[in-house]
């Protein structure tokens, strides 16, 4: 009864206010008459929204990822990483690198989680060796991937060297000066060669020693002949030597070691196909050779 009384007196002065009360002010119904056109027409997206995924989510997560990394990581780490960055010719900060690592390490360390949640009351030893496997694999998967940028790099530097200093020579006995022929090799030269001469000759225009450059030359590439090549040339430098003798002499021990490395990976060839050739190869042989004969040696059994 009494929610018939509220209901009753509650319809009554809704009524009664929409009866007694006093036409809108014109101007207040005009700027609702306009709001609601404008909330009847499509909304403009805002341009953030247009963005892709990747720069509205991923990006400013990156971004406060490095800002933890730089305060966080130590100098060490940091300093290993740029110098392995600079190795495998990648333009990055360290920061990033290992940024990265950190959430490679976090997304694997969480879906090994996720996956084996099952085992975790039953087997919670199984369950935790598990995350902190998948947590290891995340924090090496980027290093593995930039080991084999390094080694891609060196192996590609070290087999340009031999025609690198066939170039030198020719172009010094020709006339020109070494950072003549530098330029000459730059110019001729793909990537990784030419980046790396490219450098050495912006640090010259930047005022810095040969010697210095050359230093610097031999750490970035970090193949063995690079760093004979370039202790020769530097001792040559200081001693007032020919660069030229000193570049034909290790144009020719170059391309001996060249013809020595090409002859040992030809002896080392019957011990690698030695694999392939018991696994595949010879099954095989054996199939098409003995598959008749062990058929029809079936056959004849069966008939008997």
């Amino acid at each position: 009864m009494l929610l018939v009384l509220v209901f009753a007196f509650l319809t009554t002065g809704i009524a009664t206010f929409l009866v007694l009360a006093p036409p809108g002010d014109p101007e207040v119904l005009k700027r609702v008459s306009t709001l609601r056109q404008h909330k009847d027409r499509p909304r403009v997206t805002d341009e953030t929204l247009e963005l892709p995924f990747r720069q509205r989510v991923l990006d400013p997560m990156a971004a406060r990822l490095m800002e933890q990394v730089k305060r966080r990581a130590p100098s060490g780490l940091r300093e290993r990483a740029r110098q392995r960055l600079i190795a495998a010719g990648v333009e990055g900060e360290a920061e990033r690198f290992l940024g990265r690592q950190v959430l490679t390490t976090l997304v694997l360390a969480v879906s090994a989680g996720l996956l084996m949640l099952p085992y975790a009351a039953t087997n919670s030893g199984f369950y935790f060796l598990m995350v902190i496997v998948a947590a290891i694999l995340g924090w090496r998967l980027p290093e593995f991937k930039l080991s084999r940028l390094i080694a891609q790099r060196r192996k590609a530097m070290e087999r340009a060297l031999p025609e690198v200093l066939d170039v030198l020579s020719v172009s010094v006995e020709a006339g020109l000066g070494f950072d003549g022929a530098i330029q000459k090799v730059a110019e001729r030269f793909p990537e990784p060669v030419a980046g790396e001469f490219r450098a050495y000759l912006k640090e010259m225009r930047l005022g810095s020693s040969r010697a210095d450059a050359l230093r610097r030359l031999s750490a970035r590439s970090g193949v063995t002949d690079f760093q004979t090549f370039t202790a020769a040339i530097i001792q040559a430098d200081q001693l007032g030597v020919s660069i030229a003798k000193v570049l034909r002499t290790q144009s020719e021990a170059m391309r001996i070691k060249r013809k020595q490395r090409a002859e040992e990976k030809a002896m080392q060839l019957p011990l690698k196909i030695l694999f392939p050739l018991i696994m595949f190869i010879f099954p095989t042989l054996f199939i098409i050779i003995l598959g008749p004969v062990a058929i029809g040696f079936l056959t004849s059994m069966t008939m008997q």
